[in-house]
């Protein structure tokens, strides 16, 4: 299988924060450090670091199939936004359909 190089993720990195309105930018903000541990930083700081399961691991799927009340075999979970654009597209798209996209 070949798989053609994805460029997006690059581009949003180079130019995102040198223009006037990012229309690609998903408008959620992000939380602080803080927020995330609420009381926690001991257990936090005593956590061994790791490389995670790239497409999420079983208990984040399975919280994720039961909230949309899904399987965990039928959640993707990625890194962010345009990565799961990508992904959705990629899966849906046949070879001689059309997408319309915009590159800076």
């Amino acid at each position: 299988m070949r798989i053609d190089l994805f460029r997006m993720e690059r581009t949003q990195c180079l130019y995102e924060h040198a223009v006037e309105f990012n229309l690609s930018e998903s408008g959620v903000l992000p939380l602080t450090v803080k927020e995330i541990l609420r009381g926690t930083e001991a257990e936090f700081l005593s956590l061994g670091l790791k490389y995670p399961e790239s497409d999420g691991s079983t208990e984040l799927r399975e919280n994720i199939a039961q909230w949309y009340g899904a399987t965990p075999e039928q959640v993707l979970v990625t890194n962010g936004g345009s990565e799961a654009n990508f992904t959705t597209l990629w899966g849906l798209l046949e070879k001689a359909d059309h997408a319309a996209i915009m590159l800076a």
